[in-house]
């Protein structure tokens, strides 16, 4: 619910209301949604809840709250900090970074430089993504003998808890509640992972692309482990780079319920960087796990750093 107070807080038009909300929606929401002409809507484990005074409802009715295309222009300079142009990579990218704790997503009319965005115009919605955290969620992965450090990817849809048991993880090795603890290196490329306390031991590398995170990290930080959320094609060489260079790598990527049938798990388990493969139950369940597979191909600890 804190997460949830403080990205209200910068939300002024609407201030009061998202923070008079009951606990219960509070604390299972996953995002706040702002369209132009449309009710204000938070979305949780048991749907939507539309924004009107003093309150919420289920479903659309009279009274209440909508967000003007002018109101949403102002929310957005707001949460860039009156300058677009500091935002612009993140932009290009499709969210804005708030305060350091959630990525905000931004829709609109993409502004073209060849095949490449250049950046977003005329403004039609804000998805603000509720970061969660919840201690021990992946405690079960540690009690059921995983080597992190022969890595694990973490696969799942979108909402289903990617990111929290990713931040969990991260933390319970930092501070040793298995075993020794870890030396970690995160490479939080929006600014997600570290918006709560990792423990003494993770370092963490904010805004950074994958590749040059990686190298990075092992050239300057001697890691044990490396963590980063939400691999893409474009990130496969930088894996294949990680999985020799001697520590353990755990990343998450976006699935289905049969993570192999998708061209993207199939490509970065073929990279021998990942001993294990954890899918996630989904948006219904969040942090839970549906199944823990070992994986055959998986470079040995010991022969990655002389490969």
């Amino acid at each position: 619910m804190k997460a949830f107070d403080r990205i209200a807080s910068h939300i002024p038009l609407y201030r009061d209301d998202l923070l008079a909300l009951s606990d219960r929606i509070k604390a299972q929401a996953q995002d706040l949604r702002f369209k132009a002409g449309q009710p204000i809507s938070v979305c949780g484990r048991e749907g939507a809840f539309f924004l009107k005074r003093g309150g919420a409802d289920r479903a659309p009715s009279p009274g209440l709250l909508s967000v003007s295309a002018a109101e949403l222009q102002e929310l957005f300079f707001h949460i860039c900090g009156q300058s677009v142009f500091s935002h612009e990579e993140e932009i290009r990218e499709g969210y804005v970074q708030v305060d350091g704790l959630c990525r905000a997503g931004v829709c609109g009319t993409a502004v073209l430089e060849g095949s490449r965005v250049k950046a977003l115009r005329d403004i039609t919605s804000i998805v603000f993504r509720i970061p969660r955290d919840s201690p021990g969620c992946g405690d079960r992965l540690f009690l059921s003998g995983v080597d992190f450090r022969d890595g694990v990817l973490i696969a799942g849809e979108p909402g289903s808890g990617k990111t929290t048991i990713l931040r969990d993880i991260a933390r319970s090795l930092s501070m040793g509640r298995f075993g020794p603890g870890r030396r970690v290196a995160v490479l939080d490329s929006r600014g997600e992972l570290s918006a709560f306390d990792l423990g003494p031991l993770a370092d963490v590398l904010k805004n950074c692309p994958k590749a040059a995170g990686f190298e990075m990290a092992v050239r300057s930080l001697s890691p044990e482990i490396l963590l980063c959320d939400e691999l893409a094609p474009g990130d496969i060489d930088a894996v294949k780079s990680a999985a020799r260079a001697g520590v353990g790598l755990i990343a998450t990527v976006h699935s289905g319920k049969n993570p192999r049938g998708r061209y993207i798990c199939q490509e970065l388990l073929s990279t021998g960087a990942f001993g294990t493969l954890v899918t996630l139950r989904g948006r219904e369940s969040p942090c839970e796990t549906a199944a823990v597979e070992i994986i055959g191909n998986a470079l040995p600890v010991e022969s990655r750093a002389g490969e």
